[in-house]
């Protein structure tokens, strides 16, 4: 259902950034609470997407998301539908929110229509009652349509100081939506139980309903120097058919959130409350509250063992995780990590996280499981000398025609069929069947069947990793 048909086409804005540190080892820097399947079998960029396609077609959608995040985004959104690929914004480093929704207004302005009406929607969120949300979003639209902009207002259920708050000023023309009096960014304590006993507050979501031009408006009137960067940028993306952003032009701009930059200082402020089961999902302790428990409280998920444990989080993707005898922890489990936490204490993983990753740990960027646009691998061992990978090969896709000056590598195909350049020579392998690749030897990996091609590589050498990998190009 297309629902601003009569006032100015509606164009959903997905914001998928961000790397989630409160909820590592499973979001990562290169893999994000977004692109992790936290409550389903889908990611939160999916159930996003399939929550904005209620109200307007793929091809209108824009995702504005990192660069180095490109694969797993692109491979998500076309799950879902190819034409959530058509407005794809690829940011080269983070910017914070006001770069991400101002680079998607000055395309969308151009690109689809100025007085195109955004949705601008962050991935990360849950709502888990989106026809309630859509009903906001009908009152929010005939006020963004006359130059409003309007904000979701999120019912409190208790005194939180992590959020950003907003005071109700008077009811407007619209029912259910009211003025702005003020917005309060994380609260003291006591503030924030003040504003919950007294009502007439709610919680900012952090999505907008506004024009392109009135946001691009409110961008030059209070951020000049930001609105005239992202023009140049936006003009930049013109070569590009990939919608990768010039670096240099955009490590100009200020990482600043759009809340800063313009919803604070407008006098346009119109929220509509709702109560749409909404989450942010930012904690072990946020989803904690999500997910079903046991009569102890407990939520667990893969092979958990607990005997006299209460009110705990477990999530075990490997191995068996057995708690005994304690409470309120979050035990998460990965290939090459295990967090034990204070459940509620989401910002001392953060301080770890910022920690581990002060020392280099590639923990804290990437999963032992990597995705390519070939397909993938997982890392089973790693030790001086030696590395061994579970790699899987997507049907007619390949990788690059390369050498390695570091190391040898020996396949054992397990199951499909590979296709190999080595050389001079080409290869057909089944599963069951070894290749040894020299170091130096040009070769080229290919599954020509119509199924997965999973195998295991060995790799020996001084050099494990791709800084002696030579990549050339198809001859």
């Amino acid at each position: 259902m297309d629902r601003a048909t009569e006032r100015g086409p509606l164009v959903p804005v997905l914001l998928a950034g961000g790397s989630g540190t409160r909820l590592w080892p499973v979001s990562r820097a290169a893999f994000p609470k977004h692109l992790v399947e936290l409550v389903g079998s889908e990611s939160l960029l999916q159930t996003t997407a399939r929550r904005v396609l209620r109200a307007a077609p793929a091809e209108r959608v824009v995702t504005v998301a990192a660069a180095g995040q490109a694969v797993l985004v692109r491979r998500q959104l076309a799950e879902i539908d190819g034409a959530l690929l058509r407005h794809l914004l690829l940011e080269p480093e983070p910017r914070n929110t006001a770069a991400a929704v101002g680079l998607a207004a000055r395309h969308v302005a151009r690109r689809i229509a100025p007085e195109a009406i955004l949705w601008v929607c962050p991935s990360d969120h849950l709502v888990r009652m989106p026809e309630v949300l859509l009903g906001a979003l009908e009152r929010a639209l005939p006020l963004a349509a006359a130059g409003r902009i309007v904000t979701f207002g999120i019912a409190p259920s208790r005194p939180e100081t992590g959020f950003g708050w907003i005071a109700r000023g008077e009811p407007l023309e619209v029912p259910g939506a009211f003025a702005v009096r003020r917005f309060v960014e994380k609260p003291p304590r006591a503030e924030a139980e003040a504003m919950l006993a007294a009502g007439g507050h709610d919680w900012n979501s952090g999505m907008f309903v506004m024009r392109a031009d009135v946001l691009l408006e409110e961008l030059s009137r209070f951020e000049p120097a930001l609105a005239r960067d992202l023009e140049a940028i936006e003009a930049s993306l013109r070569g590009d058919p990939d919608g990768v952003v010039d670096a240099a032009l955009f490590a100009r701009l200020p990482s600043l959130p759009i809340d800063k930059a313009v919803m604070e200082r407008s006098a346009r402020m119109v929220v509509v409350p709702c109560d749409p089961g909404w989450s942010d999902v930012g904690s072990w302790h946020a989803l904690w509250e999500l997910m079903a428990k046991d009569e102890q409280g407990n939520v667990a998920v893969g092979d958990v063992a607990l005997v006299g444990a209460r009110d705990n989080l477990v999530k075990a993707d490997h191995r068996l995780v057995a708690l005994a005898g304690v409470r309120n922890l979050a035990v998460i489990e990965t290939a090459d990590a295990i967090l034990v936490a204070d459940r509620s204490d989401g910002e001392t993983v953060k301080q770890l996280v910022a920690s581990l990753a002060k020392v280099g740990r590639r923990e804290t960027v990437r999963h032992a499981r990597e995705v390519r646009p070939w397909g993938g691998f997982t890392i089973l061992l790693e030790r001086p000398g030696l590395e061994i990978r579970e790699v899987e090969v997507d049907p007619s896709a390949a990788l690059t025609l390369q050498r390695h000056g570091g190391r040898t590598e020996h396949w054992l195909v397990v199951s499909g069929r590979a296709s190999v350049r080595l050389g001079e020579r080409q290869l057909e392998l089944g599963p069951g069947q070894w290749l040894e690749v020299p170091r130096g030897v040009l070769h080229r990996l290919a599954n020509p069947g119509a199924e997965p091609l999973r195998l295991v590589e060995i790799r020996l050498g001084a050099i494990l990793d791709e800084s002696a990998t030579e990549r050339l190009a198809d001859d």
